[in-house]
């Protein structure tokens, strides 16, 4: 795994990387306050109070000179000696009546700040997330370790839970499980839907109830660990599953190797999305299927990054991290691919799930088949 120096190292990597958009953009400083961006630019330090919250309760202000840590009383000393110890910061301590982080950042610098959100307390602010964006798209080698590391973990607590249910389990029992083992593991719960029976034909984002699951269920977790978000989908059916269930598997995993097939270092997300109703007409499914849900794109630091759209050109370079998540009715296809030059590297491989080999516009790729219990 990465030691502190490497992540030192990559933490001054991004630093020089901050400041190369301060002065392309004329800035005075950027504040860092998204949980994405601390993530990223601490080479994945966790300061992730508020789960469902994006943005963190401290702020990164990166200026020509120094990097500040700007922290409340309550984050200030748990942050310098638990998560920064290996960045080369500089720490500003608050108080939580003195206006925020905004206001201190006004009296430290004048002229426009970069933000990554809009933050109170400063006047003259511009949004730099686009230009984050590009970096946090594209892994570094430190990340890429990262990635590989927890990504296996992930795709192995999916499998461990996907392998204890019974019939009888109810949703809420499975999203329990799941959430214990990613926060025994180290993982924040970003996402977690299950889908039982019908609920699974019926609905594409099935959100966890107390429905008692008799036959087969559809299973999605998204954990991030060090900021890195796995988010995996997988079908589990009590005996044989049903035949339009298994079909409707087989062609959406069909789907997902087509879609890896069309994800090459140089092609555009624009061009990718161009071509949907040609893939969903080749495996004999409504032109317009692809339409019923979203289709994935790139992905990092979030579940998705950029989504495919026509008004999305963004090229692919080596180092993207890849994830779709086509779906039709009780099944979604969804993992996570790192991009090379010699093609994709799946990053949420797991030997203990049941996979087979499909193939797909000249690409054959192994992906997860029904877990049959």
């Amino acid at each position: 795994m990465v030691n502190d120096n490497s992540r030192r190292n990559e933490v001054l990597d991004k630093i020089t990387r901050v400041r190369e958009i301060i002065e392309s953009e004329s800035l005075s400083g950027i504040l860092i306050t998204q949980q994405s961006n601390v993530c990223w630019l601490t080479a994945g330090a966790n300061n992730h109070v508020l789960f469902d919250y994006q943005d963190s309760l401290i702020g990164i202000l990166v200026t020509r000179d120094y990097t500040l840590v700007i922290a409340e009383n309550g984050d200030h000393d748990r942050v310098m000696a638990e998560e920064f110890s290996h960045c080369p910061f500089e720490y500003r301590r608050i108080y939580w009546p003195s206006g925020g982080i905004g206001v201190e950042v006004s009296k430290l610098v004048r002229g426009k700040v970069g933000v990554d959100t809009a933050v109170h307390g400063i006047e003259d602010q511009v949004s730099i997330d686009g230009h984050l964006m590009q970096y946090r798209s594209v892994f570094t080698d430190s990340e890429i370790q990262r990635l590989k590391a927890y990504g296996k973990e992930a795709a192995e607590i999916i499998t461990l839970v996907a392998k204890k249910t019974k019939p009888g389990a109810r949703e809420r029992q499975i999203a329990a499980i799941l959430s214990k083992e990613f926060v025994l593991n180290g993982f924040n719960v970003s996402v977690i839907l299950i889908g039982g029976d019908e609920r699974s034909l019926n609905f594409r984002h099935q959100v966890v109830t107390d429905y008692e699951i008799k036959k087969h269920y559809c299973l999605c977790g998204v954990g991030k660990k060090g900021g890195l978000a796995f988010p995996i989908n997988r079908v589990v059916s009590f005996g044989q599953p049903p035949k339009e269930l298994a079909e409707n598997q087989t062609k959406i995993e069909t789907v997902y190797v087509y879609l890896n097939s069309l994800a090459t270092v140089g092609n555009t997300l624009e061009s990718i999305y161009r071509k949907l109703p040609d893939i969903y007409s080749s495996l004999d499914l409504e032109s317009n299927e692809w339409e019923r849900h979203t289709q994935g794109g790139t992905m990092g630091y979030h579940p998705r990054e950029l989504t495919v759209s026509d008004s999305v050109g963004y090229t692919l370079h080596e180092n993207n991290v890849i994830g779709w998540n086509p779906s039709l009715p009780g099944v979604m296809a969804e993992d996570v691919y790192l991009l090379k030059k010699d093609g994709l590297e799946y990053i949420t491989y797991d030997s203990n799930f049941p996979h087979r080999e499909l193939s797909a516009n000249g690409l054959t790729q192994v992906r997860p088949s029904i877990l049959e219990i």
